[in-house]
């Protein structure tokens, strides 16, 4: 329902007040008033109601679940949510047949875009499919046949528009996303905020808020989780501030364009749909960036893939001050991309599902140019991983990697098969790569002085060897592994509209 009117009257007011009632529901450029606040209940068509009101209106969505809501704003709108509100992309299943070990659902007859469906790890043989189901929050495994499915797992059967699943659904929330999109378009200036947006059948690479094509979005103190593609993609100017991105299918976040501020987040165990996160996939990544883009104090934690993942012509993006631990792939990655900016991050326990050689890093430049990296705290697990590496590849025209700077940081290496360093697999590079590149400054933390935990000019090194090749000037290296301190997310506002 669209209560978006002027409180409610027991009396006609008197033409004068009448006028100035009528003067505060218009926009705010053509008399200086502020535009009027629209209140919005589970039920109600939001976007009927964007379509009813001018630029600039503010849209409060009240407590409850709006369901299966796709939004295209106007320029300037504000959508609020009240302390409980929650978009959410996903329809509710009620009526099953009982067949033997299965209960299906009939009458479902949506079919999102697949995509990628080549990058589907083993085991996830429908992850390119954008629907997914979820039992009590939970999302089941999509199964590729009816056969296969059992506890835990689900068949879309599209061509009989029946899903399968083999759970008891008796006394328990059974949902399936159908919506693939919550927020998208072109109008500049929107604002979200203090809203759970979740379950959202976005494709693959899209986002349940695309603010890509949207300049000078600001998503803000709102919660995306549970969407099966992205949760926020950010474009030119957009603020991504004080977030939760949890338990995505795909990623918490993507972004190009410039000028960009993904800050203050929380940012974890996002991958679920099973994507190969070597291509794509976990925290979050940043494609095709002109500059002026600062990921800044966000707590990167726990995701299926990559930390935080620049790659393809990103310029000058800037990566501080976050914490970043316990990704299944690198923790901060820079690939065939220039002149970044790494400093000032925690970055620990990174890289246990690495594929190994000098992979799976706590920070990786990957056939990148011009990178620094500084005044980061780096800690390299026991069992896994590696500390910081420059890899060069034949990837034209970003090889080979050169001008990138490690320096001035705090790198404890608790396994003696971690590496630090640069290597390349084109031979006739060894060189180049080795003097194009510096280490100086950094201050290690090793169980043994003698380890040769250094890679440069295709070979390992111990400290004498790589000072012997021109590295480390002013660097130093304690023998003696300090105590490891747990990590966690500091303490974030709490979110009225968290479920």
């Amino acid at each position: 329902m669209d209560t978006g009117r002027a409180t409610p009257r027991r009396h006609a007011p008197r033409p004068a007040r009448l006028a100035a009632i009528l003067l505060t529901c218009l926009p705010m450029t053509a008399t200086g008033a502020e535009p009027p606040t629209v209140s919005l209940r589970p039920g109600a068509d939001i976007q009927a109601a964007v379509e009813r009101h001018p630029p600039g209106t503010r849209f409060r969505l009240e407590a409850g679940i709006h369901r299966l809501q796709s939004i295209v704003p106007k320029n300037d709108n504000r959508f609020e949510g009240a302390p409980g509100a929650v978009l959410s992309g996903a329809r509710r299943l009620t009526a099953f047949v009982h067949r033997g070990p299965v209960w299906i659902a009939r009458g479902q007859t949506q079919k999102g875009r697949v995509n990628a469906a080549e990058f589907c790890r083993s085991g996830f043989p429908r992850c390119a499919h954008p629907e997914d189901l979820f039992i009590d929050d939970a999302p089941m495994l999509h199964v590729g046949s009816r056969s296969a499915v059992g506890p835990g797992r689900w068949f879309f059967d599209y061509d009989a528009d029946e899903i399968v699943i083999g759970d008891d659904p008796t006394g328990r929330i059974v949902e399936t996303s159908v919506t693939p999109r919550a927020f998208g378009g072109t109008a500049s200036g929107v604002v979200i905020q203090a809203l759970t947006i979740e379950k959202y059948a976005a494709p693959v690479q899209a986002a349940a808020v695309d603010a890509e094509f949207g300049p000078g979005w600001t998503v803000r103190n709102s919660v995306l989780r549970l969407n099966h593609g992205v949760g926020v993609n950010a474009g030119n100017g957009s603020r991504i501030l004080d977030n939760r991105l949890l338990d995505n299918g795909h990623a918490g976040f993507s972004g190009s364009g410039t000028n960009f501020l993904i800050a203050g987040n929380e940012i974890a165990r996002n991958g679920y749909a099973g994507v190969d996160f070597y291509w794509e996939g976990g925290g979050g990544k940043i494609t095709e960036s002109g500059g002026g883009g600062l990921i800044r104090g966000n707590c990167v934690h726990d995701n299926i893939g990559a930390g935080i993942w620049a790659d393809i012509d990103v310029h000058r993006l800037v990566i501080e001050d976050n914490l970043v631990f316990g990704n299944a792939d690198n923790g901060i990655t820079y690939e065939i991309s220039y002149d970044g900016v790494i400093r000032n991050n925690r970055v620990a326990d990174n890289g246990q599902r690495g594929q190994g050689w000098f992979w799976g890093a706590q920070i990786l430049i990957s056939s990148a140019r011009g990178v620094k990296v500084y005044g980061n705290d780096i800690d390299v697990p026991g069992g896994y991983g590696n500390a910081v590496t420059v890899v060069s590849q034949d990837r034209a025209p970003y090889t080979p990697a050169v001008g990138n700077e490690i320096f001035d940081n705090r790198i404890v290496i608790r396994n003696t098969n971690a590496r630090i360093g640069a290597v390349t697999d084109v031979n006739a590079d060894n060189a180049v790569v080795a003097a194009g590149n510096r280490l100086y400054g950094n201050r290690y933390h090793l169980a043994e002085l003698g380890e040769r935990v250094w890679f440069w000019n295709d070979a390992e090194a111990d400290w004498n060897a790589i000072r012997a090749q021109g590295q480390e000037v002013g660097g130093v290296v304690n023998a003696g592994i300090p105590q490891k301190t747990p990590l966690s997310c500091p303490s974030m506002a709490p979110m009225d509209n968290a479920r």
